[in-house]
């Protein structure tokens, strides 16, 4: 039996019905009926399930369980998964920013001022008053912090989010170790994701790099102290349990270790790439990355109205604003990426997802709420909305462009956030909040595959407006709200 199969005979005989009655309520033969809740026979129409769920009275929780159970059967659980995990990670984006715990700035210890050789540290509260104190030196000091670490060490992580920020250089590198294949149930790979986007929002200088391996073996309890940080000046090694931990200050050993850390690194690969892009730089790396993508099978989700690649430098020095430092170079490098962009899409297969609430929005009232306030003067006129938008059905018609709005309580990002992906190629996620723009590469291939799939599988689910439907529901707003 599938997992769908005993799903309903379980609502079947829970509310006292027989087959042959509810064959005759629903209008499904009696032996295809059979067949459904004995799992010889796959439910694969999905007008047969709905009409099953009505005839069953069906609670709203009932019937979610029923849909669900159904998408396991049709895609698998592993899939099915994965899905739930990207949808997971993509809602949760919204509060990236937030402070999830207290760790105060705490003035350098005696651990690193008296500390010869080596040092026995133990208790899980003086190992974290250690890594807080060896952060905040190195912070103060400058030089890289380098880490062998999972990304879920929170209370590491979190001390470093609260002692840097935009205007500290101190580089921080991380490795972490990934399952091939993203484990048994596909999802403990991209869990990382959100925690690897925070600490890339939260830490400026921030390079996450991973090898396959076992995590639960290489951090378990059989292996001594898997944990180590190392900073110019000492070295950190944390048992599995947090609970003891050896600080070596000899600077032979510190290069040692130090050593140890780079070689580790050649040996790893580069896990996100980080870009601050507000002031032009986003354009500059961009023409780069056009160059050097294929950017086939695109697939975007962005929470307004996509229109970057259909402007042009007339647009772009209407409305940025003329107080940005070095304001002529950000127009002219600007106005030649979003010229490639439109030419290298016009090439290639695109669909973008948007949301339909915030594309309305933006008709309405022409704030772009995607980029920060700052680089804007202000709202885009009625007429230039009404340009962008029948430049954008143009391309819809031509057939290179393909629009999918979707319903905003379906919509699984804020307006802080974008996605571009490439399939098998690269992935982009795009982060614009208050003056912080930034874009965050990765391009490991089963992360990729589970967020194209995602992806893909909205952009056809029920509730989405299909190109023909999307482009029509543009030109209503476009003639209700411009005239």
């Amino acid at each position: 039996m599938s997992i769908l199969s005993e799903k309903l005979k379980y609502f079947v005989e829970q509310k006292g019905y027989s087959i042959a009655d509810l064959a005759g309520r629903s209008g499904i033969e009696r032996a295809t009926l059979y067949q459904y809740l004995k799992g010889s026979r796959p439910l694969k129409n999905h007008v047969h399930l709905e009409t099953l769920m009505a005839e069953l009275q069906l609670a709203p929780d009932e019937r979610q369980e029923v849909l669900e159970a159904y998408e396991i059967t049709q895609i698998g659980q592993v899939q099915y998964n994965r899905r739930c995990k990207v949808r997971e990670i993509l809602n949760s984006l919204l509060t990236i920013e937030e402070k999830t715990s207290v760790v105060p700035k705490l003035e350098q210890e005696m651990y690193l001022r008296t500390a010869e050789g080596q040092r026995l540290i133990q208790g899980e509260l003086e190992i974290n008053r250690l890594v807080s104190n060896i952060i905040y030196e190195n912070v103060i000091r400058g030089g890289e912090l380098r880490l062998l670490t999972q990304p879920d060490n929170d209370l590491l992580m979190e001390s470093l989010l609260l002692l840097c920020d935009d205007n500290i250089q101190t580089k921080v590198t991380q490795i972490i170790c990934l399952e091939a294949g993203g484990g048994r149930d596909g999802c403990r790979n991209l869990e990382n994701i959100r925690r690897i986007l925070r600490y890339g929002v939260g830490i400026r200088h921030y390079e996450p790099r991973y090898y396959y391996g076992r995590p639960a073996e290489h951090y378990g309890v059989m292996n001594v102290m898997p944990y180590l940080v190392v900073t110019d000046r000492c070295a950190v090694q944390i048992s599995s349990d947090w609970k003891a931990a050896i600080l070596h200050s000899e600077p032979a050993v510190v290069t040692y270790f130090r050593h140890f850390f780079e070689k580790m690194c050649r040996q790893s690969h580069t896990f996100m790439t980080s870009i601050d892009g507000f002031l032009g730089n986003q354009a500059k790396w961009g023409q780069q990355y056009l160059q050097i993508t294929a950017l086939s099978n695109i697939l975007e989700i962005c929470s307004g109205l996509c229109s970057v690649q259909f402007w042009d430098e007339t647009l772009i020095r209407k409305y940025i604003n003329p107080g940005i430092p070095d304001c002529e170079s950000v127009i002219k490098n600007y106005s030649a990426y979003v010229s490639v962009l439109y030419q290298v899409k016009k090439r290639r297969h695109t669909t973008v997802l948007m949301n339909a609430s915030f594309v309305e929005r933006f008709i309405q009232d022409g704030i772009l709420r995607e980029y920060p306030s700052v680089f804007f003067k202000g709202a885009i006129s009625a007429a230039d909305r009404r340009l962008l938008i029948e430049r954008i059905l143009k391309a819809v018609d031509e057939g290179w462009y393909h629009i999918r709005l979707l319903p905003g309580e379906n919509f699984p990002l804020y307006y802080h956030w974008e996605i571009l992906l490439s399939r098998g190629e690269s992935m982009l996620f795009q982060y614009a909040h208050q003056n912080q723009f930034k874009i965050f590469q990765f391009t490991e291939a089963d992360i990729l595959e589970a967020v194209y799939d995602y992806l893909a599988s909205i952009s056809v689910g029920k509730d989405t407006l299909d190109d023909a439907q999307s482009a029509a529901q543009l030109r209503e707003w476009m003639e209700e709200y411009l005239g």
